[in-house]
């Protein structure tokens, strides 16, 4: 998978959230999940994923090929919830085959 993201936006981002968009390129080399994001425009998909003990969220959309990095924080109550309910309902469907 190719990346790209603005590199001064990743330093804000760090500065905000305490991870940067280089960083949060991790979310995609562990199990997460992806939903689409609300946007107006263009496509926006949120990945969820665990990671150092906790959960993070990375907004990002698809340009071509690569992946663009829009923003990474921490995960949401909500976001993590998520998570948990569609890696339980692929397990299930798992088990039943």
């Amino acid at each position: 998978m190719e990346f790209e993201f603005d590199f001064h936006k990743s330093e804000k981002n760090r500065l905000k959230h305490g991870i940067t968009l280089a960083e949060a390129r991790v979310l995609w080399e562990v199990p997460g999940v992806e939903i689409s994001a609300r946007t107006i425009g263009e496509p926006r998909f949120l990945r969820i994923s665990p990671w150092n003990d906790s959960f993070y969220s990375c907004v990002f959309t698809l340009r071509g090929r690569l992946i663009r990095l829009i923003s990474a924080r921490r995960s949401s109550d909500s976001e993590i919830r998520i998570y948990k309910e569609i890696v339980q309902r692929e397990e299930k469907e798992e088990n039943e085959h």
